[in-house]
């Protein structure tokens, strides 16, 4: 069907939507490719606990279940804080 600016449905602005769109849809691609980075980023550089508190834990729960006694609790506690 013919347009009062042209034919078709673009009304004569094809070529140049066509690269405006272009150009959007790049940078919309260029975007969430970029916070995707940072996500991943952000999810990467989460500080880690020291492992001295893990081992700590783990000292406390086997001197609450009776596994060592608390003489064995200091030693390997003082090891672990050496």
């Amino acid at each position: 069907m013919m347009g009062w600016y042209g034919n078709g449905m673009m009304n004569g602005f094809g070529i140049g939507m066509g690269l405006v769109g272009w150009l959007v849809q790049l940078l919309l691609f260029a975007a969430v490719i970029y916070l995707v980075i940072i996500l991943i980023k952000k999810l990467l550089n989460q500080p880690q606990p020291p492992a001295t508190d893990k081992s700590q834990a783990i000292l406390n729960e086997r001197l609450a279940k009776g596994e060592i006694t608390e003489e064995e609790y200091r030693k390997l506690k003082n090891l672990l804080h050496e």
